[in-house]
């Protein structure tokens, strides 16, 4: 953490800015519901306003303070013009590119078809590569969904982070200079955008693209590497295309975990230094899982009042084992059909598909695995959040009081939920 919050501030101005104007656009949605012709008139009003605002703050000899509170409630009000502007239909939209997208995606299915004979080990491997979900068995997605690893079948950041990794490690051993570093940008933001769209251009799958294109732009312009400032600009760029998919489960359980691993990763990862590789790696694996449950367990609680026995288990045997699975899919695709190791290759991937979906199918109809029932309210919600942020304050500053704030914060959520 910088020496201030200033300074922190000032290096992360897109969270500032995404946080300000959600802000604006809940107050809107909340209390506005006048929703007229006028609604243009009222934002062009509000704009004005806070134009003027901008330009006279340079000249006014305010305090820094007070100056803060101007920025904060400008941009609270551009997330009210926001909503205002938007809430009938999306500021910006583009159109889907069908054509050689439609035709490389069939390419695809009737080559996994081909190499993968069992119809059950076929489907789930077409939507664990480009999310094509009408063949999968049913009773596979409700295991995988009650132990709490359904994002491992849903396109997301996970598939985007093995593309992107992998184009990068091989694009990086291109000349440094800038004729070579343009080709860079142009091969890599073309290849995980084609990728997105074959995959449908799910929610998921376009934000993962979204966070990758800005970060990877951001390298390319030498800016500094700061991931929450790359989180927060998906989250505007979103906004702007679908102001509505801000309530989306979906959304809000993808850059939560993206925000657990940035945050709490780090520190658990650093509390168990460890020589041997394999141990370091499952700590890692395990680290990461960990993180992402701490910040995404209240938004589950809240939408479907349960959650998952064995979550971490799961995720912490199912997602490198997946992760497996999907680089062995992606060099079945890229192998043209005369190589004969392509067939093996095949037969050995359906073997594992159905190893895994057997496991899974175990755990799922055993009585540990049976969910947990539990309710949590938006404002239990909101509470649990706070504990946390000074959970993550007094890990990282290792001060006293940090801690003390948690345990007031935790004894107070639990007497709301004895006494509500």
């Amino acid at each position: 953490m910088e020496k201030s919050l200033s300074h922190w501030k000032a290096e992360h101005p897109l969270l500032f800015i995404s946080i300000s104007m959600s802000i604006g656009y809940l107050i809107a949605n909340e209390y506005y519901n006048d929703h007229t012709s006028s609604n243009t008139a009222i934002a062009l009003f509000i704009v004005g306003i806070s134009m003027g605002a901008l330009i006279c703050l340079p000249i006014l000899t305010l305090k820094k303070w007070k100056e803060g509170i101007i920025i904060l409630c400008i941009l609270v009000s551009w997330g009210c013009v926001l909503y205002l502007t938007t809430h009938s239909q999306n500021l910006m939209w583009l159109p889907y590119p069908n054509g050689i997208i439609s035709d490389t995606r069939i390419w695809m299915i009737q080559k996994i078809d081909k190499h993968i004979i069992d119809k059950e080990a076929s489907g789930f491997a077409k939507a664990l590569l480009i999310g094509v979900k009408s063949d999968i068995d049913k009773n596979i997605i409700k295991a995988y969904t009650q132990l709490g690893i359904i994002h491992i079948i849903a396109i997301s950041g996970m598939h985007l982070d093995i593309i992107f990794k992998n184009l990068v490690f091989v694009t990086g051993h291109l000349p440094r200079k800038i004729f070579w570093r343009l080709l860079e940008l142009a091969i890599v933001l073309i290849t995980v955008w084609i990728y997105t769209f074959i995959a449908f251009a799910s929610p998921s799958v376009v934000r993962a693209s979204i966070f990758f294109s800005l970060f990877f732009v951001g390298t390319f312009l030498n800016q500094p590497k700061y991931t929450l400032n790359c989180i927060a600009g998906g989250i505007l760029v979103i906004l702007f295309f679908d102001i509505h998919s801000i309530y989306h489960i979906g959304l809000q359980l993808s850059y939560a975990a993206v925000i657990g691993i940035h945050l709490f990763y780090p520190i658990f990862y650093k509390m168990l230094p460890m020589d041997n590789p394999i141990l370091n790696w499952m700590w890692s694996n395990l680290s990461i899982t960990l993180s992402a449950q701490l910040t995404t367990l209240p938004i589950l609680l809240f939408h479907f009042h349960q959650t998952s026995t064995l979550v971490i288990i799961s995720n912490f045997i199912m997602v490198p084992l997946s992760t497996l699975l999907l680089y062995a899919l992606i060099i079945l695709v890229i192998i043209p059909n005369q190589v004969s190791f392509s067939i093996h290759l095949g037969t050995l991937i359906q073997s594992y598909i159905n190893l895994l979906n057997r496991i899974v199918l175990y755990f799922h109809q055993n009585p540990i695995g049976t969910p947990m029932l539990l309710e949590m309210s938006g404002r239990m919600v909101a509470g649990y959040y706070f504990w946390l942020l000074f959970v993550y304050i007094w890990l990282y500053k290792r001060e006293a009081k940090y801690l003390f704030y948690s345990l007031v914060i935790i004894t107070l959520l639990s007497l709301i939920k004895l006494f509500p």
